[in-house]
């Protein structure tokens, strides 16, 4: 995800806090433009309201936004027929622009860094963890239907392997055993538990051969990455001290575009997994969040959550069978050190 659509993105979920009840919040919206139709005009967030039509533009950039670009909101608009526009700028205004803001109806927002002191006062800090199953002494077992068991290519099927949905689909069986079986709480919380998968295929080629069975056991144990203490911005009016401003953000850095969004009570949870770096057969599988204070869930966002199975790697033991011969799961009750 790019930074620009990350900072829009999250101006997106502080709108969708904060802003009155009943309104439509929208990201990179597109409204027709009344004087060129059927043309439309691109927006980075719109609030829409019992007719009324706010318009909110982000600006990602190092340097403070100045005159240019408030006089280009204004003409936007009229353009447009708006009846308000907001200018948020991550790196704030010049004192021209605040200046044309005020003179022309243009509502300035931008996001001020807490310091330390400000943060311990606030108290709302969250704790944030994410946790996967992390597999180990793995053991894969295919049974080919008896007229295409003699075509397997076992290259091939080493290269499919990879990537191939059945793979997923035995890891997916085994996440599910170990949640089910809640083997990964009491007593057997941070110890590795033994497992054992089987589960009939349909219609299932790999390798040049017709799969028809497939089997997974091995060991597994739940892994915890805690993110980084957060760096936590206030989103308001420009110059207005934190207790003043809307909403707070806390940002944890270490997992990419992660954030919680804070108004009152009220959160809002983005979760990036698309820069968490998870090992060969690492399995995501939930994250935990832990409020000093109680808090009232709005919204849970997951980013990147398909790419959260790492079901490939070195030390992958597989072996073939003819159905004939599958000889089933080696242990028939799984669980335990």
């Amino acid at each position: 995800m790019k930074d620009s659509v990350a900072f829009e993105q999250q101006i997106r979920r502080i709108y969708e806090l904060i802003a009155e009840s009943g309104a439509v919040v929208t990201w990179n919206d597109h409204i027709g433009d009344p004087d060129n139709p059927p043309r439309t005009r691109q927006i980075d967030v719109t609030l829409k309201r019992n007719g009324a039509l706010t318009l909110v533009e982000c600006r990602l950039h190092k340097a403070p936004q100045d005159v240019q670009w408030i006089e280009c909101l204004i003409g936007r608009r009229i353009s447009l027929g708006a009846q308000s526009v907001i200018a948020v700028s991550s790196s704030g205004f010049t004192a021209g622009a605040l200046a044309k803001a005020r003179q022309y109806g243009i509502i300035t927002r931008d996001l001020q860094r807490l310091t330390d002191k400000e943060v311990e006062g606030w108290g709302n800090r969250i704790d944030l963890t994410l946790y996967y199953y992390q597999y180990s002494d793995l053991e894969v077992s295919f049974a080919f239907s008896p007229e295409s068991a003699s075509n397997i290519n076992h290259d091939a099927l080493k290269v499919q392997l990879r990537w191939h949905p059945c793979l997923q689909s035995l890891f997916n069986a085994a996440a599910k055993q170990l949640t089910d079986g809640n083997l990964m709480s009491g007593p057997l919380q941070g110890q590795k538990v033994s497992l054992g998968v089987d589960i009939e295929l349909d219609g299932v080629d790999i390798g040049g051969a017709r799969l028809v069975r497939a089997a997974l056991e091995g060991r597994a144990e739940l892994v915890a990455i805690k993110a980084d203490v957060p760096l936590v911005h206030a989103y308001g009016e420009p110059n207005s001290s934190a207790s003043q401003r809307e909403a707070l953000v806390e940002h944890f850095h270490s997992m990419g575009h992660t954030s919680i969004t804070h108004s009152g009570d009220r959160i809002s949870t983005f979760i990036d997994l698309s820069q968490v770096e998870i090992p060969p057969y690492g399995q995501f599988k939930f994250v935990r969040i832990e409020a000093e204070q109680e808090v009232d869930h709005d919204a849970f966002e997951i980013f990147g959550i398909e790419k959260k199975c790492k079901v490939f790697g070195e030390g992958l033991n597989v072996k073939i069978y003819p159905l004939g011969q599958w000889p089933g799961l080696r242990k028939k009750d799984y669980g335990g050190g």
